[in-house]
């Protein structure tokens, strides 16, 4: 049985128009379902960005990386300060903690290549550090507003059951 070949034709002569081709392989149960996963996945703020080739009018075809010009890492070099008190038990706890960045300031693609620092916000390094009371406070209200009965409760059921083991371990 001869295999059936996807053709993409230039985009017709006008200046600027160029044909940006997407491929990506995904799991569904029909073609229906395969085209509304694959729009999901182009709209989803936590998708990766993709690889695109991209067709002038003549034809030309150029691939490019858009993880190389949409994402970057960037890398400060520093010391993270902690400040620690006597507990009741007599035990030193930390109470404080936060990120002094120093100069060393290295930008790089995903892939680790170096590049110039882009244009970006500036974000600061935050450190929250909450107790172990404080989290187990903070997962029993959880608790408390999904397992409310009735059909929300058998809707979450299985993350009901997931938080009741671990506060009941801790």
């Amino acid at each position: 049985m001869a295999k059936k070949r996807y053709t993409i034709n230039p985009p017709p002569k006008e200046k600027g128009l160029f044909r940006v081709v997407y491929s990506i392989d995904v799991s569904a149960s029909n073609v229906k379902q395969a085209a509304e996963n694959a729009f999901q996945m182009m709209q989803s703020k936590d998708s990766f960005a993709p690889v695109l080739v991209v067709m002038d009018s003549k034809g030309k075809q150029a691939t490019i990386d858009l993880a190389d010009t949409m994402e970057f890492n960037k890398i400060t070099t520093g010391f993270v300060c902690q400040k620690f008190r006597k507990n009741e038990s007599g035990k030193f706890a930390c109470i404080h903690q936060e990120f002094v960045a120093g100069d060393d300031v290295q930008f790089e693609t995903l892939k680790g290549d170096p590049v110039e620092a882009p244009e970006h916000d500036y974000q600061p390094f935050n450190m929250t550090l909450i107790s172990r009371d404080e989290i187990v406070d903070r997962l029993n209200e959880l608790l408390t507003s999904i397992d409310v009965g009735g059909e929300q409760s058998r809707q979450f059921a299985h993350e009901i059951g997931i938080l009741n083991i671990f506060l009941t371990s801790i």
